[in-house]
């Protein structure tokens, strides 16, 4: 009875805050032999105007001295010596411990000799403190000076203040980010409660039996089978799931009969069965699941899920990243190849706001997410360390519009941010663990933007 009434409830709050998918822009087509300076350019094109325009404002509302002192607006090869400017541009950031595609055949001239300057991920990072940036525009590109590279990654459009000094720009103002739109809610959703769950990272493992026990106290949850009455109340507020990836362990997706990999797709389409018959559900590609590896992952095909699919309206395989709005609330999120590779190639440090809720392990997820948002494109080290499609008419990583609720799945902890921006409004920012290594899955209260961790523990 009591799962009875929770599913009444839940089909009536599906009902008030319907689901639309905004993901046609991440869809590719199947040719792979586009160049990808066409993807640098568009994006040139599309956040360079906005810094643009941000920097015209900037200048109309009065605060820059005056003007005839109002600094120039320059492109690279329009530079005058000791000038005082503007350039917009896309950053490229040289680092010498960057992998390279010819990594592999160096190793083999060199007989297995490894040196000092030998590019390797030896602690996790491509980082090191004699990397450098440059800053290229439509015309040409030229090296940056008085800017800590840690701070940056390759693919940033910035709009950087200084002098061009003996062939290089010194950087002596501040670096501007592109300015995007403001989405505002209206009236919260009506104040009323419902929530999306995220969860990533089952890495499913067949033999796995106290993994499994805590997938089905999941289900169990999610479908009103089990918990108190508060948990029950909670369930039936629920009106969508998203599986962020991370569906499979990594060497099971490697192996080379696929026996492995057969089984935990078939745990798996019986735990989406379960889910799928009591709510919507979004299922991601990610790192280590049977699609492909290049950004945007396409959506997972059907025939993976044999009898979750015959639940066709409840079951939705979607691209990675993923774009969706539930009733006035927009999301937006990726299965966490883009935070992974931000930190690989970058230093952005832990420091977080008082509005910080999660485990200290997952600040530098959420201060990589706080810094894709704010360099408004959700993958820019893609395509120089991130694979991705090579897109020439346009970049469908751009952060058209700032989202409500902005997450990466697969992190090793929990954590989220309350984001506040300078033109009003506001992004709650989510890390979303791995549930293989946490247990942990997060409610996102759709009208509130609250965050609420729950784990399942086998006692």
């Amino acid at each position: 009875m009591a799962a009875w009434t929770t599913q009444s409830a839940r089909e009536d709050v599906m009902t008030r805050f319907p689901y639309r998918s905004r993901d046609e822009r991440f869809a590719t087509s199947n040719a792979m032999h586009v160049q990808y300076c066409q993807l640098y350019y568009q994006r040139l094109i599309a956040l360079g105007a906005r810094a643009r325009a941000s920097e015209r404002a900037r200048a109309s509302d009065g605060e820059l001295e005056s003007e005839t002192n109002a600094r120039k607006m320059r492109t690279v090869l329009e530079l005058v010596e000791n000038e005082r400017c503007v350039v917009i541009g896309t950053m490229y950031k040289h680092m010498k411990r960057k992998p390279g595609i010819l990594d592999e055949y160096v190793k083999a001239a060199k007989d297995g000799k490894e040196d000092e300057g030998e590019t390797h991920d030896r602690e996790g990072t491509y980082t090191s403190a004699d990397d450098w940036l440059e800053l290229e525009d439509e015309s040409a590109r030229l090296r940056v000076i008085g800017l800590d590279a840690s701070k940056f990654v390759t693919g940033v459009v910035v709009a950087c203040e200084g002098r061009a000094v003996r062939g290089d720009f010194v950087c002596e103002g501040e670096v501007m980010t592109p300015q995007a739109r403001i989405r505002e809610r209206k009236c919260a959703n009506g104040g009323q409660d419902a929530f999306i769950v995220l969860v990533s990272g089952f890495e499913i493992d067949a033999d796995d039996v106290e993994g499994g026990m805590r997938r089905q106290m999941f289900v169990d949850f999610i479908t009103g089978a089990c918990g108190d009455d508060d948990d029950l109340d909670m369930s039936s507020k629920i009106c969508r799931v998203v599986v962020a990836g991370g569906t499979m362990k990594r060497s099971e997706a490697t192996d080379d009969d696929g026996t492995a990999a057969a089984r935990t797709l078939k745990e798996f389409d019986a735990t989406l069965t379960e889910l799928v018959s009591a709510v919507a559900v979004d299922v991601m590609s990610g790192k280590s699941d049977p699609s492909n590896q290049a950004m945007p992952q396409q959506k997972l095909h059907p025939v993976y899920f044999p009898q979750a699919s015959r639940y066709e309206s409840a079951l939705h395989a979607v691209t990675n990243p993923h774009d969706f709005t539930i009733g006035e609330t927009s999301f937006l999120g990726t299965s966490g190849q883009n935070v992974e590779d931000v930190l690989k190639c970058s230093d952005l440090g832990d420091e977080v706001s008082s509005t910080f809720m999660g485990d200290d392990a997952a600040k530098r997820a959420v201060v990589a997410l706080k810094a894709t948002l704010r360099w408004q494109h959700i993958a820019p080290s893609a395509p120089d360390t991130l694979a991705c499609y090579p897109f020439k008419d346009r970049d469908p990583f751009v952060i058209e519009t700032t989202p409500d609720v902005y997450f990466a799945g697969c992190q090793d902890a929990f954590g989220c941010e309350r984001v506040l921006h300078p033109g009003g409004g506001e992004t709650m920012v989510i890390s979303v663990p791995k549930f293989s290594i946490t247990g942990t899955v997060l409610l996102v209260n759709v009208s509130t933007l609250h965050v609420t961790p729950m784990t399942f523990e086998c006692s």
